[in-house]
């Protein structure tokens, strides 16, 4: 009789589990607007506590715990330095051979940071230095954007300058817009003495409107969580913790990779084809360009003003 009746306590668990599980599926497949196969594979996900484990490196790529299909690419490093990029590219890619992965989530463990953009060191170290930089932060947005990889950013704190670059990279971008001091998103690199690459352009045109390219990136502007979402630069906010939406991202990704992975792989190579080849043909005209404002003293002096003010921050 005793083993009865646990047995029926342990069966009204379960099903009010799956109650709780079908509704959160439900609301994804609401927002989506894509009826998933297979929809009982898709379960909640929980990260591992050593994730938040201190580490040497600024990037970390690993398997998630209960989706394996899913990598979580993690920085731990607010501004990205030459180091950096290389590291990031390296792992990216050993990512890419195992055919066992199918999506990445791009996120931070940094407090209410997903990414500053580029080390203001960079930018002064001179002409040559700075070209090849700038040739590896390229090679870090190519490897993003023409992954095979279903991706997506999950961002809980601000994104400038080089973070927006690497959301952008991503095909879905998702941010929390209602805790207490959201994060902000935006390409400010006017307000620093530097024009906004032509692909850059292009590409932040494409995902919100040449008429929001015109009226932001000329001012360098950054945006709310709120403002971004307006515009489609992000594509869902509405996340109370950074645990919810990692949850969230993580279970969209699955869902997202039911899909036959070489016909899903290919659709989305045709889909970004147009553009990857403009990128790719632009590449020594935009590398020329870019360092040449760098250099002018514009820049030079707008950027040793910010770095001797972080650095008063610090003391």
């Amino acid at each position: 009789m005793m083993q009865h009746t646990g047995f029926l306590a342990r069966t009204v668990v379960a099903s009010a589990r799956r109650h709780v599980i079908q509704k959160q599926q439900k609301q994804i497949w609401q927002w989506t607007g894509i009826n998933l196969t297979r929809p009982d594979l898709i379960w909640p996900r929980s990260f591992s506590s050593s994730t938040a484990a201190v580490t040497p490196t600024p990037v970390t790529i690993s398997k998630h715990e209960t989706s394996p299909e899913v990598a979580i690419v993690t920085l731990h490093q607010s501004a990205f330095n030459h180091d950096t990029a290389r590291q990031l590219i390296k792992e990216w890619e050993t990512m890419e051979q195992d055919p066992s992965i199918r999506a990445a989530m791009l996120k931070s463990d940094l407090k209410s940071i997903f990414c500053a953009g580029i080390d203001f060191k960079e930018f002064l170290k001179g002409p040559e230095s700075f070209s090849n930089y700038w040739r590896t932060v390229r090679k870090v947005f190519e490897v993003i954007y023409s992954s095979r990889l279903n991706t997506a950013a999950s961002m809980h704190g601000h994104s400038l300058g080089l973070g927006c670059v690497l959301a952008m990279a991503c095909q879905d971008r998702f941010m929390m817009g209602s805790v207490p001091k959201p994060g902000t998103i935006g390409l400010n690199e006017v307000s620093v003495g530097v024009p906004v690459p032509y692909w850059l352009v292009e590409l932040f045109g494409a995902i919100t409107s040449r008429r929001h390219a015109e009226r932001l990136l000329p001012l360098g502007r950054i945006l709310s969580v709120q403002e971004a979402h307006s515009i489609g630069l992000l594509d869902k906010i509405d996340f109370k913790s950074q645990e919810e939406m990692d949850d969230f991202v993580v279970r969209y990704l699955v869902g997202r990779s039911k899909a036959p992975p070489r016909a899903q792989a290919e659709t989305m190579r045709v889909i970004r084809l147009d553009f990857l080849k403009l990128f790719r043909a632009s590449e020594e005209e935009d590398v020329k360009t870019i360092t040449r404002y760098v250099i002018e003293e514009e820049a030079q002096a707008i950027l040793k003003e910010q770095l001797a003010r972080l650095a008063n921050k610090k003391k």
